[in-house]
C-alpha cells in the first residue's frame, strides 16, 4: 500500500488501513475488517486504534494458524509538539527496538502483546514515522484497568508488584550499550529536566503556571489542598535557588549509581490488564522502557494509578515491601546489594525528578490540548498532575529530598 504523495507503505491513520496491508501482516488474505478509534484521542504520546472483526478468505487456514480476529495499531502522534518531545527522548525508537529485539526475553517473565509487524523507513533511526501492529488484549480474555475509571484494587496491585519483581530480577544487572534505552541512565524526560532553567533566570515552573491557567481556566495549585500546595511550593523554591541545577545534577548522578535493571517506565493502570483465565497481569505500551534503577518503575505506578480517595497512597510502603521481598526471592543477592531502606530513598528522589520532568512535558503539550479533539487527553493530564502533587506530599518525598540536599557540598 502506498499513501498518496509518499513512499510510505504502512498506515499512520485509521483511514489508511487496507485489506492488503493486514493480509501482509498476517500472511493470509483478509476480505474485510472494522475499526475502533475510540481510544485515539486519549493517547498522550502516540496514536492507537483497534482493528476488529477481521474476516479471512480462507477460514480453515485462519483457524489452523490461530490468526487473530482483531489487532491493535500504534503509530506516530498527530500533535507536532508531542512528536518532537518523543523524538528527543527516543520514545518511538525505544518501542520499536523493544518489539524488534527485547520482546523474546521479556515475555518469558511477564506477559506482553505479540507483535505482528513493525513498519518504518529503514533510514529513519528516530522513528519519526512508524507503525506497530500488535496483539489486542481484547475484553473477551482480559480485564482492562483504567487509572481513572477502573483502577487496580489492593489485591491486583499486590499481584502486579510481584510480577514486576519477577521481570526486574530477570533483567537485573543489564549492561550499558549504545542501543536506545540501554545507555547510561537518563530519566524519562531528562532533556526536559535539563531545560528547566532558562538563560533569562526563569524556570519551567514560571512558564507552566500561566499556560495552565489559560488552558484549564484555573490555577494549577488550586486543585490540591493547603498541605500539598505547601510541599510543591517548597520544592519549587529549592529548584529556583542558586543551587537548584547542582541539586538536580547530584540527584540524577545518585540514581545512576544504583543497580540497573530494565524497567517498563510507564507502569500505570491504563497499561495493565488482568487475564480472565488465570489472573496474571499483562503489560502494554513499551515506549518508555529504560535500563536504570528499579526505583524508576514506581513513579508511574504511584503517580498515575491511584487517587487520594482510593487510600492506596497510604499503603505505599507496604506494597513496595511486597515488591522488594518478591524481588529478593528471585535473586537473593539483591538484599545485600540493595537494602530496602535505600530503595525507598531512591524511589522518593525519583518522584521528585519525575515531577520536574512532568512540568516540562506540560509546557510542551498544553498548546496541543487546546484542540477540542484532544479533550480526553487534556482531562486525563489534569487528573495525573493532581495525583502527582498528592503523591509527592503523602509519600514523604520532601523530607527525603531535604535530607539528600543536606548531604551535598553546596555553596
Amino acid at each position: 500500500m502506498n499513501t498518496e504523495g509518499s513512499a510510505r507503505n504502512y498506515p499512520l491513520h485509521p483511514e489508511e488501513v487496507t485489506n492488503e496491508f493486514l493480509s501482509e501482516c498476517f500472511g493470509s488474505e483478509i476480505t474485510s475488517f472494522g475499526l475502533d478509534t475510540s481510544m485515539t484521542d486519549g493517547g498522550v504520546l502516540a496514536d492507537a486504534f483497534r482493528v476488529k472483526n477481521i474476516e479471512y478468505k480462507n477460514h480453515t487456514e485462519a483457524l489452523e494458524k490461530n490468526l487473530p480476529k482483531s489487532c491493535f495499531i500504534k503509530c506516530t502522534k498527530e500533535i507536532p509538539e508531542i512528536v518532537e518531545m518523543c523524538l528527543s527522548t527516543q520514545v518511538y525508537a525505544k518501542e520499536v527496538y523493544f518489539y524488534s529485539t527485547l520482546i523474546d526475553t521479556v515475555k518469558q517473565v511477564i506477559r506482553v502483546p505479540d507483535c505482528y509487524g513493525i513498519f518504518k523507513d529503514e533510514n529513519d533511526l528516530d522513528c519519526r514515522e512508524f507503525c506497530l501492529v500488535l496483539e489486542d488484549f481484547c475484553e473477551d480474555e482480559w480485564v482492562p484497568f483504567d487509572q481513572f475509571e477502573n483502577p487496580m484494587n489492593f489485591e491486583d496491585t499486590e499481584q502486579f508488584m510481584k510480577d514486576l519483581a519477577s521481570f526486574h530480577a530477570a533483567c537485573w544487572g543489564e549492561p550499558v550499550s549504545d542501543q536506545p534505552g540501554l545507555g547510561p541512565f537518563k530519566a524519562h524526560w531528562q532533556s526536559l529536566n535539563d531545560e528547566y532553567w532558562s538563560e533569562d533566570g526563569t524556570t519551567t515552573w514560571d512558564d507552566v503556571l500561566p499556560k495552565w491557567e489559560e488552558v484549564y481556566e484555573e490555577p494549577m495549585l488550586s486543585m490540591v489542598d493547603e498541605e500539598v500546595r505547601s510541599t510543591i511550593e517548597r520544592i519549587t523554591e529549592i529548584y529556583a535557588s542558586k543551587n537548584g541545577k547542582k541539586i538536580q545534577e547530584a540527584l540524577i548522578e545518585s540514581l545512576k549509581n544504583t543497580p540497573r535493571t530494565i524497567t517498563h517506565g510507564d507502569a500505570r493502570g491504563n497499561n495493565i490488564f488482568k487475564s480472565k483465565k488465570n489472573g496474571t497481569m499483562g503489560v502494554i505500551d513499551w515506549q518508555m522502557w529504560v535500563a536504570g534503577p528499579a526505583s524508576n518503575e514506581f513513579g508511574q505506578v504511584w503517580f498515575n494509578s491511584y487517587s487520594l480517595e482510593s487510600g492506596m497512597i497510604h499503603r505505599f510502603e507496604e506494597l513496595t515491601k511486597t515488591y522488594y521481598e518478591s524481588l529478593c526471592s528471585h535473586k537473593s543477592e539483591i538484599r545485600e546489594e540493595y537494602p530496602f531502606d535505600q530503595m525507598m530513598i531512591d524511589i522518593k528522589l525519583l518522584f521528585i525528578n519525575i515531577w520536574i520532568e512532568y512540568l516540562g512535558f506540560t509546557v510542551g503539550s498544553l498548546d496541543g490540548y487546546k484542540d477540542p479533539a484532544q479533550q480526553k487527553a487534556k482531562d486525563n493530564w489534569k487528573e495525573m498532575i493532581t495525583r502527582n502533587m498528592q503523591t509527592i506530599h503523602y509519600s514523604g518525598c520532601l523530607e527525603t529530598f531535604e535530607d539528600f540536599i543536606a548531604g551535598l557540598d553546596l555553596d
